[in-house]
């Protein structure tokens, strides 16, 4: 495996990222989407990086915000075009197709923004509550209707940060989704970072 710096173009911006290449690609790739504060580099996310090469994964992550400040100036619109232009990334590098794993604030934009690139995806506890709430962030039935590809969301049962009880609703209403709960771990991913980075593969692996 090796790990390079590379950089993201979109529109005019350029943003950092690194792409850890497995010594025997498979063809699928894998882009990170991190949380509002959490990833894309350290912990976690390097581990499932270097595990996922290891199985013949490309996998590309990159820093589109440093700050919250960064994130609450950005468009939705904007947003998207950075998922895109990320497969369009790995497309580029002779990945065939493209899995998305997306953290937290990520897993809400995957599933809003369901991208047409996109050939399964695997949610690390989304931040994002199941139905109609003005107060907070929500997605409906009728947009997770739209999302016809696989998904496989991880949830910790000790997850705080997030409306755990929210993730069985938003597995059970899409098309082809399922849930997989993790004892113990809370939103970080922090407690049981091997169970993690298993459950990921395995799935991508489908």
């Amino acid at each position: 495996m090796t790990v390079s710096d590379v950089t993201l173009d979109v529109g005019e911006q350029r943003f950092p990222g690194r792409l850890n290449e497995p010594d025997t690609p498979t063809g699928r790739g894998v882009l990170v989407i991190p949380g509002a504060g959490h990833g894309p580099f350290g912990d976690v996310f390097d581990r499932f990086a270097a595990a996922a090469a290891g199985a013949g994964h490309p996998v590309a992550r990159f820093e589109t915000w440093s700050s919250h400040e960064e994130l609450d100036a950005k468009t939705d619109a904007a947003l998207r075009e950075e998922i895109d232009a990320g497969i369009e990334f790995l497309r580029s590098r002779d990945c065939a197709t493209v899995a998305l794993v997306a953290k937290s604030f990520g897993g809400r934009l995957a599933l809003a923004h369901a991208p047409d690139g996109a050939e399964r995806m695997v949610l690390w506890a989304p931040a994002v509550r199941f139905g109609e709430h003005e107060d907070e962030p929500s997605i409906t039935a009728g947009t997770l209707a739209d999302v016809d590809v696989p998904v496989r969301i991880l949830q910790g049962d000790a997850d705080h940060s997030v409306l755990v009880e929210s993730a069985p609703h938003i597995a059970a209403t899409l098309p082809n989704g399922e849930l997989v709960e993790l004892p113990g771990e809370d939103h970080s991913f922090q407690n049981d970072e091997a169970l993690v980075v298993e459950e990921t593969l395995s799935f991508l692996a489908e």
